[in-house]
This record gives C-alpha cells, structure tokens and sequence, in this order.
C-alpha cells in the first residue's frame, strides 16, 4: 500500500466545507496528507496516531485539528483486523480551505485569530475539556446541515478553537515537514510494518531494508526527516502502547513490558522514565488519581 497525497481537488471550488462520515471495519489510509484542513470528531475505534513527528495512542472521543499539508496515519489496534471482536471505527471528519474565514470577512481581529489558529494546526491539535465537548456538539451539527445553517455551525466551532486554551499540541515545536512524494512512500513502509511490528523483536538491518538502505544510512535519513532518532521513535511507539496497557489495572507491570516489545525489564523501566518522565508506577498512580477527581 502507497502513501499518498490525499487530492481534495473534486470539492475545492464546489463547497466551502465538506463533511466526510466513515463507518468501516478499520482505517486503511496510508500514511498521507490533505490539501485542506481536518478536523477529525472520532467517534468509535481506538489504535495508534502518527501525526508529524508525533506517534501515540488514539481513542474514542479524541478531536483533532491539522492544518493542510500536515502528514498523519491512523492504524487501528490488530483485534480490529483480525475481526475476532465486533469492532468496527466511526468518524466524522471536516474538511474545509485554509482560505475560508479571510474569504467570508474582512474583520482583522477575526482573520488574525483564525491564521493564529492555523499556525498552532500546523502541529496538529487535541482538544480536550468542556471545550471540546462544545464543539463535537456542533460538529454533529454540521455534519447533519446543510447551506447557511451549516455555515453557521462551523463558523461556532472555529470561533471556539480559535479562542479556547484546552488543546494540546502534537507534533514536536521544532517539526518542519520536508517529506516529498517519495519520503511519504517509504515512511508508510516503514510506519506500517513498525504498527504490525513493535511488540516483536525488530533489527534495524530489516526496517533499514523496506527503504533499500544501509542501516546507517537509514538512521541518518530517518533522523532527517523526523527529527528523531530511529531508535527513539521505536520506543516512542512502544512506551506509548504501554501507557495505555497500565490504564487497566489487571496488566502487570512485568506483563506489559514484554507485551511492548522488550526483552527485559531494564530497558522496559529506562525509556519508560525518560519518554514519560515517571516509572510506570508513577504513570499508573497518576492516571488512578485523574480518574477519581474526574469522578468526584
């Protein structure tokens, strides 16, 4: 499966805003970019996320906003594919020109949050709290509108993301996206067989193979690209996976560190205290402490 620059070219120029609902079994998109802006409502799924030079875990309830051109791969967790339990994913996603609100008002305030907004997109962004739950309520909205009405649905939703503070940022500050045609095509090789592959045994020889390099080579180019080592994007994905293990409290640590794809647990305990800055203790009593306070 190719990577693939994702041409919104049939809508642009038809509609200002384009709503894409997906029901499947899993996603299949390669790793690629939009000409447009997204903002994904997911609504049912749950897997791993690579947003830029950002790799993490995605859940139900997550709302994400990417400005055009930012490169991301959604892949679902291999139960999904496997179709032993009835999984499947769900999504609303909202498509829409960078040049939308500049063409529709000439307000300078208006026009200046929203670039700022872009900006920050240029990240990809997750939002989080009361914000976000106003706006997967008007995305709804949108989503199930159409002409003026829709319009004013989604002119809401940017004026809330414009304004609000309860987002968190994805990609790294220092990320630049220099991937051409033919980067996109082997980092979804390399990005694919890493998600089917992390919790195994990987040699660098054999990833550095999938872009028909030398290991050393791969690492140089890899680390061009992502701005990161090949070795700590592959840990990343790892401890990433576990943080979501230790969530359920019937996974020992023990257990999950070779669930990850390590081999002992020194390595398991070391780039777990220096992705997360705790020990995997301290990340499970903290996300027991968040849970009680949410209900509380």
């Amino acid at each position: 499966m190719k990577a693939e620059l994702v041409v919104d070219a049939p809508i642009m120029g038809q509609k200002k805003i384009w709503v894409k609902k997906i029901y499947k079994p899993y996603f299949d998109h390669p790793f690629h970019y939009h000409q447009l802006c997204e903002l994904v409502w997911l609504q049912k799924g749950y897997g791993k996320l690579i947003i830029g030079d950002y790799v993490g875990n995605f859940s139900e309830g997550e709302l994400i906003l990417k400005n055009a051109g930012l490169p991301h791969l959604w892949r679902c967790d291999s139960a999904f594919y496997r179709q032993q339990e009835d999984l499947y994913t769900k999504a609303t996603t909202t498509y829409f020109p960078p040049s939308i609100i500049p063409s529709i008002t000439d307000d300078a305030e208006c026009i200046s949050r929203y670039n700022s907004l872009l900006i920050k997109a240029e990240r990809g962004l997750r939002f989080y709290g009361q914000s976000r739950e106003q706006i997967i309520e008007l995305v709804a909205k949108v989503a199930n509108t159409e002409g003026l009405e829709q319009l004013g649905y989604f002119l809401q939703v940017i004026d809330i993301t414009t304004k609000t503070e309860e987002f968190e940022y994805l990609a790294s500050i220092g990320y630049k996206n220099s991937n051409n045609n033919q980067d996109m095509d082997r980092f979804n090789e390399v990005y694919q067989f890493l998600l089917k592959n992390f919790t195994s045994d990987i040699m660098l020889s054999e990833v550095a193979t999938i872009c028909n390099m030398a290991p050393n080579s791969f690492c140089r180019y890899f680390k061009k690209r992502t701005q990161k080592t090949f070795v700590r994007f592959l840990n990343e994905l790892r401890i990433g996976h576990a943080c979501k293990l230790l969530q359920n409290q019937h996974h020992s640590v023990q257990n999950i560190c070779y669930e990850c794809g390590y081999n002992n647990p020194v390595n398991f305990f070391k780039f777990f205290k220096l992705i997360t800055n705790k020990t995997p203790q301290e990340y499970r009593h903290h996300i027991t402490k968040m849970r009680l306070a949410e209900g509380s």
